[in-house]
């Protein structure tokens, strides 16, 4: 009878357990997952930057070129020793200065517009170019920018001899209401007279006449502060006949 009972216990449960939801299922069920953005992280964590690329680095910007110069005063002794100011743009420390292929000395760069420098010693006098360099950047020239020319004394005539190997000195200073001695120390004739060839007309007072060898002329009274170039008319491209006579 116990038998019996437990057999009709057994199929009871069974039935219970067909009819009913299993506990266990036998194949995963699905979960839904509330979209809340995509999470990538080499998106949201990205490596650092690499010091290596690009390789080599990018050289760094170049400093602009000064801008135009302005040099003032624009002649002085051959000897050198004029305190000179240049006026421009552009300029940083240690920028640098030349006059002709002679740098100049005690340059300072008072600001970004100005700069003070003393001419150096000329060789053989005349115009040289003035040269501002900057420091891993540009460098701009004025060509002719600065003079190196004899002074006449007060009282005494300025003289310009025409050599062999070309005028001497090649620049000089005298006062207004002045003139000047050319001497031919050359073998041939030559013939002086103002710039622009052949008219000659920017200052005409400056011929001195056609003078052969071993003859001496004088220019007119220059009477108006200016700088008066002059040339050989039969030579007028030859720069060793070339002068400048500063009136001032």
């Amino acid at each position: 009878m116990r038998y019996l009972a437990a057999l009709a216990g057994v199929a009871l449960f069974a039935v219970a357990a067909g009819c009913g939801p299993s506990a266990y299922p036998s194949s995963p069920t699905a979960v839904s997952i509330p979209a809340a953005g995509t999470f990538d992280y080499y998106d949201d964590y990205p490596p650092p930057p690499d010091p290596y690329d690009p390789y080599p680095p990018p050289e760094p910007p170049a400093m602009p070129a000064p801008g135009t110069l302005v040099v003032t005063p624009d002649h002085g002794p051959i000897a050198g020793g004029t305190v000179v100011t240049i006026s421009g743009s552009g300029f940083v420390p240690e920028t640098t200065v030349m006059f002709g292929a002679v740098p100049a000395t005690a340059v300072t760069v008072l600001d970004a517009a100005t700069i003070t420098a003393v001419t150096p010693a000329s060789f053989d006098g005349g115009w040289v170019d003035v040269v501002v360099a900057v420091p891993e950047g540009g460098a701009l020239t004025l060509p002719g920018g600065f003079t190196y020319a004899d002074e006449a004394a007060p009282g005494q005539t300025a003289t310009i001899t025409i050599t062999p190997a070309g005028n001497m000195p090649k620049a000089v200073v005298i006062a207004a209401g002045s003139r000047v001695r050319v001497v031919n120390n050359d073998a041939r004739p030559h013939d002086l007279a103002s710039d622009p060839h052949p008219s000659h007309t920017d200052c005409p007072e400056a011929a001195a006449g056609f003078l052969l060898p071993g003859a001496t002329g004088h220019t007119g009274v220059f009477m108006t502060p200016r700088t008066c170039g002059i040339h050989d008319h039969n030579d007028p491209g030859t720069a060793a006949w070339m002068s400048k006579i500063i009136i001032r």
